[in-house]
């Protein structure tokens, strides 16, 4: 049976969902390839100022798609885009359709998910596999030569006469140790040599048990309402993958990139128990507060956990509930942090800035609280709006969203998705420019590595209402202080040795 050859493209950073994809189509011989780029330097995060694209790469990297299609020739060529990813995504499907008329182009990812039918309107894009695709995309590949068969996979919308096709979407797999490894040697063979030893990526599970009005996951919910998201690898199939891949690639850390890891206590201790006697890497993982105990952080810590991550986002227990679906108390989450601290176990804290409808007092409020914490690390950014979550609704409801801005989200138009961080932490939010975030945002720095006295001196004299913002040369600093307190410095270096790795890379600079 005929199929098509496939080529993904992928920018800035390593996609989990595409190395299953790989996989998935790899194990029923369809051959597949990956066109990867780092783009490391138009990264938001390392900007201090406005973001600018460097035209002359991205012109070489247009030059570099069009090569490798005339050379591998591929039927499909597939997109999965994050929502900061979409209109560059979108700019090289144009590109493609243009020059190679013939080309399938294939979409899927988080912001197809989120906003399909704003998608499929784009000229550019045959169709969209909405949805966890790893069977989908199979049948796609095994039906591909045969229309009517093709017209009539699920989870696929395809174009067809002017109008979209929209196939009913494909159950979820029940049994996750029944699917392939994730291909790593799609994404790390395109990385240079001295960058091998990185991090490794694991998902230990799917779904989550949670759905926060501001995260993907809550699309996830509605797309998937009546059927269960969360499930589970086993802990014999999980350490497999690690113990086989770490003899491969010879990594020093792991990342759990589950949403939450300690959901199920028992299999939990299970996993911790092989993952110390079979892989004995560090590790960081996310955590939740409702679902944490003392014992969970002992473990945790007895099997090399060396960053444990623990959404907070507001500090007000009302508003939490009420604008963000999360019901923990706060003091569940001081409980958690005493936890921490009293086992040396380094913990990071989340806070999203510029929520819709949160006050002076709520920002307060999260001084008070995090100084109770304590936590480590206080990882700070601003509110973006991710398409399609319930968010945006109370964005809309509080007049700070227009549907002019609600429609610039969708097509992954607004603005602040292409912000540096430095000017996400001090801009001025519609609606509260009363509120100088950069001062917080200062407070969140100082948390961790300021006696919590001083903390509480400065609100005392209320330096938050201070109009003036804080220099981003201050900011810069504080933030450099934090990560070296806790001993997250490597981070930093990581970024600067892959900028430096991938500029000097003769292969890849002869390959632009």
């Amino acid at each position: 049976m005929a199929t098509p050859r496939f080529l993904f493209v992928q920018t800035e950073q390593e996609n989990i969902g595409v190395e299953y994809l790989s996989a998935a189509l790899k194990q029923n011989s369809i051959e597949i390839e990956l066109l990867f780029f780092d783009r490391i330097y138009s990264n938001n995060a390392f900007h201090l100022g406005k973001v600018t694209p460097n035209i002359d790469k991205e012109n070489l990297i247009q030059k570099r798609i069009i090569k490798k299609i005339r050379e591998y020739q591929p039927e499909v060529v597939c997109f999965s885009p994050f929502t900061s990813q979409f209109l560059w995504t979108i700019k090289q499907a144009k590109l493609i359709k243009q020059k190679f008329p013939k080309v399938f182009v294939l979409f899927g990812g988080v912001h197809v998910n989120s906003v399909p039918e704003t998608v499929i309107k784009q000229k550019c894009i045959d169709g969209i596999i909405l949805g966890e695709a790893d069977k989908p995309i199979v049948e796609f590949a095994n039906n591909f030569f045969d229309k009517n068969k093709l017209e009539k996979i699920e989870s696929l919308w395809i174009k067809k006469n002017g109008s979209v096709i929209k196939n009913k979407l494909a159950k979820l797999i029940s049994d996750l140790d029944n699917l392939p490894f994730p291909d790593k040697d799609i994404i790390y063979s395109q990385i240079p040599a001295d960058l091998l030893d990185k991090t490794y990526v694991i998902m230990a599970s799917r779904g989550c048990p949670f759905a926060c009005t501001y995260c993907a996951n809550n699309v996830y919910q509605k797309l998937y309402l009546g059927q269960k998201r969360l499930r589970f690898r086993s802990p014999v199939n999980i350490v497999t993958e690690l113990f086989e891949a770490k003899k491969k690639y010879n990594f020093k850390m792991v990342e759990f990139f589950d949403d939450v890891l300690t959901v199920d206590e028992k299999r939990l201790d299970e996993l911790l128990k092989l993952y110390r006697k079979k892989v004995k890497l560090p590790f960081t993982c996310y955590m939740h507060p409702q679902l944490m105990n003392e014992q969970i952080v002992k473990n945790l810590k007895k099997s090399g956990c060396c960053w444990l991550k623990m959404g907070v986002q507001s500090a007000n227990e009302e508003y939490r509930k009420k604008y963000l679906r999360r019901g923990e108390t706060n003091q569940e989450i001081i409980q958690a942090a005493l936890w921490c601290n009293k086992h040396k176990l380094t913990f990071s804290l989340d806070h999203i800035f510029n929520l819709p409808g949160e006050t002076e007092e709520n920002l307060v409020e999260a001084v008070r609280l995090y100084s109770k914490c304590k936590p480590t690390i206080i990882n700070y950014g601003t509110l973006i709006y991710l398409p399609g979550t319930e968010i945006i609704e109370q964005g809309k409801k509080m007049g700070i969203l227009s549907d002019k801005d609600i429609e610039m989200i969708s097509e992954g138009k607004d603005p602040v998705v292409h912000m540096s961080n430095m000017e996400l932490f001090t801009r001025k939010e519609k609606k509260i420019k009363n509120i100088n975030i950069s001062v917080f945002a200062m407070f969140m720095s100082l948390i961790p590595i300021a006696p919590t006295w001083f903390i509480m001196m400065l609100l005392k004299f209320k330096i938050y209402q201070v109009r003036s913002e804080v220099p981003q040369a201050i900011m810069v600093i504080l933030k450099v202080l934090t990560k070296i307190h806790a001993k997250q410095l490597y981070i930093y270096v990581a970024v600067f040795k892959a900028i430096f790795s991938f500029n000097n890379n003769e292969k890849r600079i002869t390959n632009y």
